[in-house]
This record gives structure tokens, C-alpha cells and sequence, in this order.
């Protein structure tokens, strides 16, 4: 190769690299650039996260807190719309002049005795509500809507007095004993599992005993609640003696440590004294374990019964002193106003209302809730 043309081939290479070292270095440049831009797109970013947080915390605190409704109320205000709105236009409608009427009266009694309050309660409400008001109240449909709804409330809260309350404690040394009773096809049983799961999930630790041994299927049907709800139980074969069931599982009780032990019981017409009796020997077996431990006595009453119900709970609490009332079935058909007549009466508190056929599907009782539904639609 000449000298020349060795000089110009080394040219051409010092130039090759030059343009190779300027591309190298724009390339930085620009890599340089879109790190930079990114960099800044990500400083954007997070400071619209932080800004979006920041009001995110702003519109949640600035947010006032949704009223809460308990299921039972929920339930009742729908179930009570059509009784309400019928009391209300009596109320409304009761009379031109200053005085009461005799017609004004009627519809309202009517209403109230609709509902499944008796004769007697009714017209208690009723007379109560209207003999302390003045002239000038008559027309007023508020004062008198409040005075028929205090002594409603009044009547139950009566029998809540009168009534020691179930309390459920884990720092007793025995268990808290809970006797269901009532006539057949009152869901009893179904109410056992319902209440279980719900004490259940206060995490309170639950035994039943499956002391209806003289239905087969009650005790099938009882075990295969428990088993899908978790719940521990004692039982005997079909024909056993009920007491001998509870013995063994108050004994359990003890031995383990439960903090609630119910008892289930057969279904029994209150007119049959033998078999009444026996509810009383299941009594007396517990307070031979031990004498300190306190029982509750719950009756079972279908909503559907109506005025029956009365006489159901007079015979039961004649011979058990009944401690409270679980207020079962009660669905679209049912009115369960009977619970004021019971409370007037016997002084006997409801604890409780199943609604339907879910383990959930009951609810704790509340006087004021129940009445509330009845005349108020908000």
C-alpha cells in the first residue's frame, strides 16, 4: 500500500470514529433525557397519590356516620307498613268537634284488637292514653299518637322489670342453663341452632342437650344442626329419659367448662299434667347438681297462634315460672302483637324473634324497636 493511499484509509477511520463517538455520546444525551423525564413523571405521580390521599381523608372525615338500622327493626318496618298506615288514618280521621267519639274509639280498638292484642290490653292502651289529656290535645294527632305509643312501651317495660335477664357470663363456675319449652311445632328445636350460632359467634362456648327422646327425628334433626354449625351436644337413644340426658350433659358442662348449656325439650300440650311434670323433674335434677345454678326457663310461641298463645303461656309459667318468650315464625302472615297481652298479664319479657329459615334469621328483642316499627316509617 502506497503512503497516500495509507493516509487517506486512516482518514477514514479517525472520521468513522468521530461520528461513532458523537452518536455514542447524543445517545447518552438522550438516555440522560428520558431518565430525567421519567424521573420526573414518577415525582408527578406520587404527588398526585399523596394529593388524591389527602382528599381521599378530607371526604371520608367530612362524611357524616350512616344510622346503623338493627336487623329487627329493618325487618319490622317493612312487615309493619300496612298496620301502620290503618292506625294512622283512625288517628287522623277520628273526629270533627272537640270531643272523643264513640266511633273514634271503636276503629282504634279495632285496630289494636287486629293486630292481636285482646280485649282487655286493648282497651287498657286506650283508656290510659286518652284520661290524662286536655281539651286542647284532642285534636292533636301527635299527642295522642306519643301517648298510645308510651303506654304500649310501657306495658313491656313492665314485664322487662319484673323479670330477672338472661345474663350470659363465662366467669361463673357453672354454666348458664337455658330450658326451652313449649307446645308442638313451635320451633323449638330450630331455635336451639339459631340461638347457639348466635352465642356462638359472641364466642361464648355452647352445649346442647337433645332431651326430646320421645321424637326420633327431633334428635336426628338436632344433630345434624349442630354438626353444621359446629356445636358440641349430649343425647340418648330414642325412648331414653330426658332427665338422665340432662344429667349427663350438665355433668359435661361442668366437666369442660361451657359457658351455656340449652336443653331441649319435647313438644307438649299444656293440658297434659304428667307430661308437665316432667319438665319440672328435669328442674329438679339440675338444682341437685348444684343448687346455685341458674336457669333459664324460655317459652317457645308460634306468632301465628294469636290468642291461644295465652293460655299456652299461663299453663307453662303456672308450672315452670317462665323467665322469657321467644317469638318464633314470625313472617308476613304472623302480627305477634300478642306479646303485649302476655307482658300485661304474665309480666313475662320476649327475648327473642326468629324471622325465618337461616341459622341467621334471629334476632335479639327490643322493646322500643318493636313499637318504633309499628308507628314510624322512618
Amino acid at each position: 500500500m502506497s503512503k497516500n493511499k495509507k493516509n487517506i484509509f486512516t482518514s477514514l477511520i479517525n472520521k468513522l470514529n468521530f461520528f461513532k463517538k458523537k452518536e455514542n455520546s447524543e445517545d447518552l444525551e438522550n438516555v440522560k433525557k428520558i431518565n430525567k423525564k421519567k424521573h420526573l413523571n414518577q415525582n408527578k405521580l406520587s404527588l398526585n397519590k399523596k394529593n388524591l390521599k389527602k382528599t381521599n381523608v378530607k371526604s371520608i372525615t367530612s362524611q357524616k356516620p350512616k344510622k346503623v338500622q338493627s336487623n329487627l327493626l329493618f325487618f319490622l318496618k317493612k312487615k309493619f307498613t300496612n298496620i301502620r298506615k290503618s292506625v294512622f288514618s283512625v288517628i287522623k280521621n277520628f273526629f270533627s268537634d272537640n270531643k272523643l267519639n264513640k266511633k273514634f274509639l271503636k276503629k282504634l280498638e279495632d285496630q289494636l284488637i287486629s293486630f292481636d292484642i285482646n280485649i282487655h290490653t286493648t282497651k287498657k292502651i286506650i283508656d290510659q292514653s286518652i284520661k290524662d289529656l286536655e281539651k286542647k290535645d284532642l285534636k292533636n294527632i301527635s299527642i295522642i299518637y306519643k301517648k298510645i305509643f308510651f303506654n304500649m312501651n310501657e306495658i313491656l317495660k313492665k314485664s322487662e322489670l319484673s323479670s330477672f335477664s338472661n345474663r350470659i357470663s363465662s366467669n361463673l363456675k357453672y354454666p348458664n342453663v337455658i330450658l326451652f319449652v313449649g307446645v308442638n311445632g313451635s320451633g323449638k328445636t330450630t331455635t336451639i341452632a339459631k340461638l347457639s350460632k348466635l352465642y356462638k359467634d359472641q364466642n361464648k362456648t355452647v352445649l346442647v342437650a337433645a332431651a326430646d327422646t320421645f321424637r326420633d327425628a327431633a334428635i336426628d334433626q338436632l344433630d345434624i344442626l349442630c354438626k353444621q354449625n359446629k356445636i358440641d351436644m349430649v343425647s340418648k337413644r330414642y325412648g331414653s329419659d330426658p332427665a338422665s340426658v340432662v344429667y349427663e350433659a350438665f355433668q359435661k358442662a361442668v366437666l369442660k367448662k361451657f359457658d351455656i348449656l340449652m336443653i331441649d325439650t319435647a313438644g307438649r300440650f299444656h293440658t297434659k299434667i304428667n307430661l308437665m311434670n316432667e319438665l319440672k323433674k328435669i328442674v329438679n335434677v339440675i338444682h341437685k347438681l348444684n343448687q346455685n345454678t341458674s336457669i333459664d326457663i324460655f317459652l317457645t310461641i308460634d306468632s301465628c297462634t294469636g290468642q291461644n298463645s295465652l293460655v299456652q303461656t299461663e299453663f307453662f309459667h303456672k308450672f315452670l315460672k317462665i323467665t322469657g318468650i321467644i317469638l318464633t315464625k314470625f313472617d308476613s302472615t304472623s302480627k305477634g302483637g300478642i306479646i303485649f297481652s302476655i307482658a300485661d298479664q304474665f309480666y313475662i319479657p320476649v327475648r327473642y324473634i326468629t324471622t325465618g329459615e337461616s341459622m341467621k334469621d334471629i334476632c335479639i328483642f327490643n322493646n322500643f324497636d318493636f313499637i318504633n316499627s309499628l308507628f314510624k316509617s322512618k
